[in-house]
């Protein structure tokens, strides 16, 4: 095996993949945030005013699912920069990321399940059960995905010199 520092390290690579991934998860952060924004009106929307809810509802998903590509993109640059000649804790780093943001795609989908089930239900009682299905399943799956960002941070935090070019 090649050792992992002169000419064929690509950590600069690797480092530039991180940024877009970056940038993607800022993005979905505001779709996310719209998102819920719509989620919350569209909860607090009279129920004589069941049409524009779920009017509401629909734009709600659109948001969630630009979020949930935009997690998506962020795993798959932190997949491709883990596949490059850098150190061996960068990897680590870069793999804890790409669990973490296939597990915040899975969460927004989870999210995405109390404006669908405002559309799809046909009772009250009905959209409630589902609504609070979805929020239980949402709450696991950020605490998993916070609990992997929290791995993640700590492989940075002890190698910080395993994320620079040397």
């Amino acid at each position: 095996m090649a050792c992992s520092g002169g000419s064929a390290d690509e950590t600069d690579k690797a480092n530039k993949l991180v940024d877009e991934g970056n940038a993607a998860i800022n993005e979905g952060k505001k779709f996310v945030a719209d998102a819920e924004q719509k989620k919350d009106k569209m909860l607090h929307t009279n129920v004589s005013q069941l049409g524009e809810a779920r009017t509401i509802a629909n734009e709600a998903i659109r948001a969630y699912d630009q979020a949930e590509d935009k997690a998506k993109e962020a795993a798959a640059k932190f997949e491709e920069a883990s596949k490059l000649k850098i150190n061996d804790k960068f990897k680590e780093y870069l793999a804890l990321k790409v669990k973490e943001f296939n597990k915040r795609a899975e969460l927004v989908e989870a999210l995405k399940s109390t404006p669908q089930a405002l559309i799809d239900s046909q009772s009250r009682s009905s959209f409630i059960s589902r609504a609070n299905a979805a929020t239980q399943k949402a709450e696991r799956l950020n605490k998993d995905a916070n609990d992997l960002e929290a791995q993640a941070d700590k492989v940075q935090k002890d190698n910080p010199d395993s994320f620079k070019k040397k």
